[in-house]
This record gives C-alpha cells, sequence and structure tokens, in this order.
C-alpha cells in the first residue's frame, strides 16, 4: 500500500491493515457475488483502493475546495463495492458517509464490511439516487460515484448538497464537451 504515499496520502498501519482485510473479503466474495470486474489483487489495489485515496490529493488542493475532516458528510452513489466511499472512510474516521447502493447483494457486502471493520459513522441506503424522496437523506458536503452517468447525478445534486457542497466525479476516460 506505498502506492497512497506516491498520491501524496501515507496510510496508517491500521488502515493498511483494514484496507488488507478489506481486499480478502472482496476476493473471497466476489467469487460468489459480482462485486467487481476486477479479479487480480493488484488491480483491485489500484484500479479501487488507491482510485478512491486519490480523492484526498483532489480535495486538499485549491482554494475553496472541501476539506476532509470531523462532520464532513459524504453520500457515495452507486457504492457497489464500497468504492470510494467507505475506502474514504477507512483513511478518515471523522466522515460522515452514506453508501447509496440499489443491489441488495452488494448492499449485504458492504453491511458485512462495515462489520467486519468494526466502521462507525457509515450507513448503508438500499436505493437508486432518483427514487429518494425530498429530505430522505442530506444534505451533504460531498457527493461522489464512480457507476452513475454524470448527467443524472449532476440532475439528482442540487437537493442532495449542502451549501457550497461538491460533486466528485471519478471517471476513466473524460468527459466530453
Amino acid at each position: 500500500m506505498e502506492g497512497g504515499l506516491h498520491l501524496g496520502v501515507p496510510l496508517s498501519p491500521h488502515t493498511v491493515a483494514r484496507l488488507v482485510l478489506y481486499l480478502q473479503e472482496l476476493v473471497r466474495w466476489n467469487a460468489k457475488v459480482n462485486l467487481s470486474g476486477l479479479t487480480a489483487e493488484a488491480d483491485i489495489i489500484t484500479k479501487h483502493f488507491l482510485d478512491s485515496l486519490a480523492a484526498f490529493k483532489v480535495l486538499k488542493v485549491g482554494p475553496g475546495l472541501i476539506r476532509p475532516g470531523p462532520g464532513l458528510r459524504v453520500l457515495d452513489v452507486g457504492s457497489g463495492a464500497g468504492f470510494p466511499g467507505l475506502v474514504l472512510k477507512l483513511h478518515d474516521p471523522e466522515l460522515a458517509v452514506t453508501l447509496l447502493e440499489p443491489s441488495q447483494k452488494k448492499a449485504a457486502f458492504l453491511h458485512h464490511m462495515i462489520g467486519l471493520l468494526g466502521v462507525t459513522g457509515v450507513s448503508v441506503l438500499i436505493s437508486r439516487v432518483e427514487d429518494l424522496k425530498a429530505g430522505q437523506v442530506g444534505p451533504f458536503d460531498l457527493v461522489t460515484t464512480r457507476a452513475l452517468k454524470p448527467e443524472l447525478l449532476l440532475a439528482e445534486s442540487p437537493r442532495l448538497l449542502a451549501f457550497k457542497g461538491a460533486v466528485l466525479l471519478f471517471r476513466a476516460s473524460p468527459l466530453e464537451a
């Protein structure tokens, strides 16, 4: 997990130990439930864990951007196996994280991991973002997604975000202008 250092996001030994357990459980569950298309541990570390941790580098630079820390409310839309939301929580336990996932099987994995890792201050909500009722959740300081179409999240974000909140889209390829 020295990859965190390369990102400028140093990881404590406690966080590394939790991420290793997370990786082991993800590989075990993924053999039975399709949680991720990635199966090689090195790929999971790079494309899931480190990609998620890269959010801290983005959030800590530039004027007016959100700073992680106590009380920051995060909504991870389409959380899947917990990326980036659960990884963000493991690195910064002070975050208040809601993992929004419509799949019962993936939500079961998230509940399992939260219990196994002994994480508090994180909840799982089984729903699609467009099915959330006004006031059901939020407002959030940060809304993240790796799985949702950007247009859909941006359309839903005004009712999810707190004043001066932000949306962080994780993309494998650049958005078209």
